[in-house]
């Protein structure tokens, strides 16, 4: 059914290799989507500090 590994253990570490790297790149792939979220947060942060800092001049001066 499955073809023998060869004595000397290169398909072996073939298939090792593979494996790691396609579990290494659905990490990345995964720490990407968070990335992308936390930066997502950031820009919403950064539009309400915008908008708390253009408040009214009426509101800056406080009597003075």
């Amino acid at each position: 059914m499955f073809e023998p590994l060869n004595s000397d253990g290169r398909k072996r570490s073939a298939v090792y290799h593979a494996a790691r790297l396609s579990m290494l790149h659905d990490r990345l792939a995964k720490k990407l989507e968070q990335v992308d979220h936390a930066a997502d947060e950031v820009e919403q942060a950064a539009a309400v500090l915008v908008e708390v800092t253009r408040q009214p001049e009426s509101w800056q001066t406080l009597g003075m």
